[in-house]
């Protein structure tokens, strides 16, 4: 509506951009009609006028072929000229090219420089998004370990980490250490010194048998075993969803070993347990403490299962971790108890 008010007063004309197959040439025009702009189209991009040439929109492909359905679209279009033999699927042509090029090194920088310069033109929210993410993919390098390959990757991490499997190792152990350790203060302020003695006691075990698991660091190492390990052999991490559904239904995907920025986003992702810890497995187990009979011991053995280990452990996105309680998801005093 806008626009159609303001070509009331400069004579019908708007601007557009015409650009090539080969997104070689992008330049802006002002046009009346569709026999205009097929002319100035031209004349920028050097199509002769006996040349075949086939108008398309940048962002679906679609053909723009009669001037009923050009004056319906906005300023600022994005129009391809295609010469014969020439063709265009829309911005999902670029992304075909980014994929099937993903593994060429020399390709994807020529890609992401061609991703760049599009960048500079566009002004749509939704496409300079989507432009982004896919440059931020081509400026990846997931292959690299050792840190003299990947300086950046390294950025603000202690000297001592030499590889990327190194680091991703201290995270993992980071986050199980801190199960560990809240565990174990929530038991420390148990009021009954006998129930409390019994707890820090099988907290030591655990500790011992933790520590013989390197705390499972193995958990975001790559190159682990792959049944030690939540990602594949090159580092990508599938989110498996909130607790009451069987995977992710938006299927979020993430590799920390490709950039650093990855590495910090992946520090937003939760290894969340399934019974949970703080509101299911410590107040279960703290009953069962003091509820044992006499001769009955604790069930270490089920407290770490739950705790440390992948039967209860699942890695999701933020946008998929769900607080509420998870009433199916539960477990009970006898679970923790060995007579």
């Amino acid at each position: 509506m806008w626009n159609t008010f303001l070509s009331l007063f400069n004579g019908g004309v708007r601007a557009y951009k015409v650009q090539s197959a080969d997104r070689g040439t992008r330049v802006g025009v002002t046009a009346r009609s569709l026999e205009d702009l097929v002319r100035k189209g031209r004349e920028k991009l050097k199509i002769a006028d006996n040349e075949t040439v086939t108008v398309v929109i940048e962002d679906d492909g679609t053909e723009v072929d009669n001037e009923g359905f050009f004056k319906n679209l906005p300023q600022q279009t994005v129009f391809v000229f295609l010469r014969k033999g020439e063709r265009w699927k829309g911005v999902g042509d670029l992304v075909y090219d980014v994929l099937s090029k993903f593994h060429d090194n020399k390709r994807r920088a020529e890609l992401a420089s061609e991703i760049r310069e599009m960048l500079t033109d566009e002004s749509a929210p939704e496409k300079v998004s989507l432009m982004s993410q896919y440059l931020d993919m081509l400026e990846t390098h997931v292959e690299a370990e050792q840190r003299y390959e990947h300086e950046d990757w390294f950025d603000g991490l202690n000297k001592k980490y030499k590889t990327k499997s190194d680091v991703m190792r201290n995270s993992a152990q980071q986050r199980i250490r801190s199960y560990f350790v809240t565990a174990k203060e929530q038991i420390q302020r148990e009021r009954d010194e006998k129930s409390r003695a019994d707890l820090l006691e099988m907290m030591d075990e655990i500790y011992v048998i933790l520590k013989s698991n390197d705390f499972h660091a193995s958990y975001f190492d790559r190159t682990a075993k792959p049944q030690q390990r939540m990602c594949d052999k090159e580092g990508w991490f599938r989110c498996r969803g909130a607790f009451d559904v069987e995977c992710c239904l938006r299927l979020h995907t993430i590799n920390p070993y490709a950039s650093r920025g990855y590495r910090l986003l992946f520090g937003l992702w939760n290894l969340d347990h399934i019974v949970e810890k703080s509101r299911e497995v410590m107040p279960t187990l703290l009953e069962a403490a003091r509820t044992k009979r006499l001769g009955s011991k604790l069930n270490w053995h089920e407290v770490y299962r739950l705790l440390f280990t992948q039967d209860n452990l699942r890695l999701v996105h933020v946008a998929c971790h769900k607080k509420a309680a998870r009433l199916e998801k539960t477990c009970h005093v006898t679970d923790f108890i060995v007579h």
